[in-house]
């Protein structure tokens, strides 16, 4: 009787743990810098679409078994290098700018459907690619508008005219733009150099 007992109680184990084990891989927890997706069934979203995924955002959820999985997309900070060659500045002047960027996939609801249906299964590599492309396009179309004096002596302002421009195109893509600095300005024809010269000569004509 007593192995029997002990047969019945490690039977008996053994189907506690196997639920246990099968409970545990249907909940889904999600770490603050990801969000989960979890695709599988049809919902409504913000503007009233229906999609075939969910949005975890931290936490934790249940999913269905079989008729849904589960991918993860990361929130971290991605680098980018943006910097554009014989750009033309308001006047014709031709310019060389380069800046750094910093931009993460948006946890934001309403924009981060958009970085779903753009880059779920793509690497941060495909991201980064992707929103270089677009803040050198728009960095391009502000230096149109700018003179070279305006980009050089004020690049805060440059800057800050750069992300009002590439904003809505970032959120397009369901991106969110961190910071953008811009770190050099320089042409291959020598204008900077000659404005900066006549800046200095008459600063000390002034002082004289």
């Amino acid at each position: 009787i007593m192995q029997y007992l002990l047969v019945v109680a490690v039977i008996l184990a053994v189907i506690v743990l196997a639920v246990a084990a099968a409970v545990r891989s249907l909940i889904v927890i999600c770490p603050p810098n990801r969000v989960a997706v979890i695709s599988g069934r049809n919902r409504a979203v913000s503007d009233g679409r229906d999609v075939g995924y969910r949005v975890l955002k931290g936490g934790r959820t249940i999913r269905i078994p079989i008729l849904e999985r589960v991918d993860f997309m990361d929130l971290n900070t991605i680098p980018i290098d943006v910097s554009v060659s014989n750009a033309y500045s308001k006047g014709a002047i031709p310019l060389d700018v380069q800046g750094v960027a910093n931009i993460k996939v948006s946890s934001r609801e309403g924009i981060l459907e958009n970085s779903v249906e753009r880059f779920l299964g793509r690497d941060s590599d495909y991201i980064q690619q992707i929103a270089k492309e677009n803040l050198e396009a728009n960095l391009r179309g502000v230096l149109s508008t700018l003179t070279p004096e305006e980009v050089n002596e004020d690049r805060l302002k440059f800057a800050q005219t750069l992300i009002d421009e590439a904003d809505d195109d970032i959120r397009k893509l369901g991106l969110e733009l961190d910071v953008l600095k811009i770190q050099n300005v320089t042409d291959q024809v020598g204008y900077l150099e000659a404005v900066g010269r006549r800046r200095t000569a008459q600063v000390l004509t002034e002082a004289r």
